[in-house]
């Protein structure tokens, strides 16, 4: 496995030019998106659920809202869940229903789990050997020693994720701050195609809007609006309803794909068994810019939109 440094020295060499480095940089340090959340929540609740917290250490108050109480709150309680709305972890315990835990991982969180026999799998952004190394190491924010002998580890590099306590009127809240997910078996299309009509941005905008629908980050939005045949850069408000349709159906679709395959990888994304994500293998047209489109043989093409990197079909999205 390449460490860090190596792999970036790699694309360097192979660029041959700091623009071009950094552009490769830029893509491969996407943070978790929701399949990739959803993994590290499935494979993280076998590991965990009704195991015992001994004891909790904070390394980095930032990370826990400098809650000065976060370590007493939870010394002795019992994980008995993990939820999740959008790329927000929910930690639930044991006969405790006014107590829970929010995490984000945001840029570059990781989740690290340690059997009693010390073998080490993560989740999140990264998992090196480097970050895998000595555990708690510089990079742990929050330490979770269990009493069966194995532990749980929040590392962050840029302290941009946290882990948050929180009461069941602060889930409630958190869950309102999101849309629907298209991921669910009773997402509202019509609904769905009846609000696109009052959005006057780009679909591209609205779909990466969470309150409006949860989920789809960079990656998903420009392969849904591809398998729905929709450019990114048609106004919300000029979608038709059976496009709508379209868009709402794929986005379920290339999610749950991705999360049946255990996320996207761009060289650093782990699941918590240590294994890359495979959707990388089924993308159409996310990276793909200057290859012919797979439907109709154009070249794929890169702009921006609403501030992202945006890869489309300028001949079979429309």
């Amino acid at each position: 496995m390449f460490t860090y440094y190596s792999h970036l020295m790699a694309i360097w060499l192979e660029s041959g030019s700091g623009l071009e480095f950094w552009a490769s940089y830029h893509t491969i340090t996407s943070m978790p998106e929701l399949p990739e959340v959803e993994t590290v929540r499935l494979q993280l609740l076998h590991k965990i659920k009704y195991k015992q917290i001994n004891k909790v250490q904070v390394l980095n108050a930032k990370t826990v809202r400098s809650n000065l109480s976060f370590s007493d709150k939870l010394n002795g309680k019992t994980f008995s869940d993990i939820d999740r709305i959008g790329k927000l972890m929910i930690f639930a315990f044991e006969n405790e229903p006014d107590l829970f835990l929010l995490a984000h991982l945001k840029m570059t969180g990781q989740f690290f789990f340690v059997d009693k026999r010390k073998k080490v799998s993560g989740g999140g952004h990264s998992m090196t050997e480097l970050d895998q190394r000595d555990l708690p190491n510089k990079h742990t924010r929050v330490a979770f020693t269990l009493t069966d002998g194995s532990a749980l580890f929040f590392n962050d590099m840029r302290k941009f994720g946290y882990i948050e306590l929180a009461d069941a009127e602060m889930v409630k809240k958190a869950r309102g701050r999101f849309g629907p997910e298209p991921i669910k078996a009773d997402f509202d299309k019509a609904l769905f195609a009846s609000k696109l009509k009052k959005k006057n941005r780009s679909i591209k905008a609205v779909l990466l809007d969470q309150t409006f629908i949860a989920g789809l980050g960079n990656i998903y939005v420009d392969e849904a609006l591809f398998k729905a045949k929709v450019s990114p850069e048609r106004k919300a408000n000029e979608v038709t309803e059976k496009e709508a349709y379209a868009i709402a159906k794929a986005s379920g679709e290339v999610m749950n794909k991705s999360i049946s395959v255990g996320g996207t990888t761009f060289q650093y994304f782990k699941d918590t068994g240590g294994q890359n994500g495979n959707y990388i293998d089924y993308l159409k047209v996310f990276g793909k810019q200057k290859k012919p489109c797979p439907r109709c043989k154009t070249v794929i093409q890169k702009i921006r939109v609403a501030g992202r990197g945006t890869h489309f079909c300028p001949s079979c999205q429309k």
